[in-house]
């Protein structure tokens, strides 16, 4: 599972070397609409994404945080409890990878999991599991709150939602979900899976270099 560090790093440095080329950058999910215009006297079509929302939870450091406060910022985002006895574990310990791959710039990449079972995972229970993880808390929040406001922001916005077995309305998922800067969703990952976490490393390092329309490409410019 290690060696998956080291990909993202090679990477980085053969798309620096060919920047200048076509990148295949991440598609976009979830289309809120479809508006049909015309173009040159021809019929055309575009799509509008769905955007996330902003939202105000309570992190693992007893914060008050949301999205507005990391605005020029990658997301990644998974669904879990500190109680968990199936895979919550390993998408901690993979999205605990994913940060140590990112630690020397962690302007670049903010990490959030949302608690799905916020009235047991408390404050200090949040920040007991975050320690024992060796969670670095300044880019990655685990977040208590309103459960109605996560499980709107899982069912609804990030489209994540799963039925646990034996349980009514419970949000149960092994998915990731990458966001851009502008929060489209850019991509769904398998948190178990060691080439989905490959390929979310990859595209984590490919969305840094992504330009919105009519920027002028300098890519490393300190």
């Amino acid at each position: 599972m290690s060696a998956v560090i080291f990909v993202p790093v090679i990477c980085y440095f053969i798309i620096k070397y060919y920047s200048e080329r076509d990148l295949v950058m991440p598609r976009h999910y979830v289309a809120d609409t479809v508006v049909e215009h015309t173009d040159n006297g021809r019929e055309a079509f575009d799509t509008l994404w769905h955007v996330i929302p902003d939202f105000t939870l309570t992190n693992q450091l007893g914060k008050q945080v949301s999205l507005h406060d990391v605005p020029k910022q990658i997301v990644v985002v998974d669904f879990f409890f500190t109680h968990c006895p199936s895979f919550c574990p390993t998408l901690t310990r993979n999205m605990h990878l994913l940060q140590g791959m990112f630690r020397t710039n962690d302007t670049i990449v903010q990490f959030i999991s949302f608690s799905v079972d916020p009235e047991r995972d408390s404050v200090p229970v949040l920040k007991d599991y975050a320690d024992r993880y060796g969670v670095q808390h300044n880019n990655w929040w685990m977040l208590t709150g309103n459960k109605d406001t996560i499980y709107t922001l899982a069912e609804r916005d990030f489209k994540v939602a799963a039925e646990d077995s034996g349980h009514q309305n419970f949000v149960h998922t092994d998915r990731m979900v990458l966001l851009d800067k502008d929060r489209y969703i850019r991509g769904y990952y398998n948190g178990q899976d060691t080439v989905d976490m490959t390929r979310l490393a990859n595209d984590i390092v490919l969305l840094t270099l992504e330009r919105k329309k009519g920027e002028k490409r300098d890519l490393f410019r300190k």
